[in-house]
């Protein structure tokens, strides 16, 4: 099978997390050469929309980029919304009350608006890491009238895992919360993930699933790396994520992205894109 379609996760793949390096010019020019092939490259990432429009400007993207997990889908070339899945505004605040009154503090992302009651170390760090101000409010639910892009909390090990669960046994599935990692927990519509994103973004292209790669290294990665015709977990992965994988690369401090990418260029299986169809290969065509 060759490959038309590459979607990347940003963070513990396309650059190393753990030391938050910049992107290594082997990286570049690995997904440089996946481009010249004519193949469509795209990246998933639960960040924000902006703060993803930045490593999409670094590697020279211009299909549309996923971000808040797959709630949002956006041209990175005109700025229009390719495809979006809100928490529906009722939701929205019986979830905000729900855990404030359990002792969290929301942070509350409508598009690249970012809204809390109060500023906390952690939602600082969210301020540092995605480059984005936060809005205090007096009141989460009076003051946020449109639907939200995604909820996240934050904090320790313990407290986060209880924030899931507080989730999924008050909402029956109307709502998904991911403990993405050990001090977070992303709340979101239940169509909101990568996986469903991503299949959404290659049917536009008109790009089979066995056509399509997907590379990435946390459990939000995981309904993606299965969908794809190719899922590949990075070597910094957890287990359950490599055992979801059909492939396992080097850890991102290892250039494991740009090894997998050169072995798959070196045997000649990115293919272009189909020439026609709803969205065109510069990214213009949907929104």
């Amino acid at each position: 099978m060759t490959y038309k379609l590459l979607a990347l996760d940003i963070d513990g793949t396309i650059h190393d997390r753990q030391t938050d390096t910049p992107l290594t010019e082997r990286t570049r020019e690995a997904v440089a050469r996946v481009l010249e092939t004519g193949a469509g490259v795209t990246l998933a990432t639960g960040r924000t929309y902006n703060s993803a429009l930045q490593f999409s400007r670094e590697l020279a993207l211009t299909l549309p980029i996923i971000c808040y997990q797959g709630s949002l889908t956006t041209n990175p070339v005109t700025h229009e919304i390719v495809r979006e899945t809100p928490l529906p505004l009722f939701l929205a605040h019986r979830l905000i009350r729900l855990l404030e009154e359990n002792g969290f503090n929301p942070e509350v992302f409508v598009r690249d608006r970012f809204y809390v009651r109060k500023i906390t170390e952690p939602v600082r760090q969210s301020q540092r890491f995605l480059q984005i101000k936060a809005e205090v409010v007096a009141d989460l639910i009076h003051d946020i009238q449109e639907p939200p892009t995604k909820i996240i909390v934050t904090g320790d090990t313990e407290l986060i895992g209880g924030a899931s669960t507080l989730v999924d046994s008050h909402f029956n599935g109307d709502i998904a919360a991911m403990h993405t990692y050990d001090y977070l927990c992303e709340i979101g519509h239940p169509d909101g993930s990568k996986g469903k994103a991503l299949q959404h973004l290659a049917d536009s292209l008109g790009v089979k699933r066995e056509e399509v790669v997907a590379v990435g290294d946390s459990p939000n990665d995981v309904d993606m790396i299965q969908w794809a015709g190719l899922g590949v977990a990075m070597g910094n992965a957890p287990d359950a994520v490599k055992s979801s994988a059909d492939r396992v690369t080097l850890p991102a401090s290892d250039h494991g992205l740009a090894l997998l990418l050169e072995t798959l260029l070196s045997q000649g299986l990115f293919r272009p894109l189909p020439p026609s169809g709803p969205l065109s290969l510069d990214g213009r065509g949907l929104g």
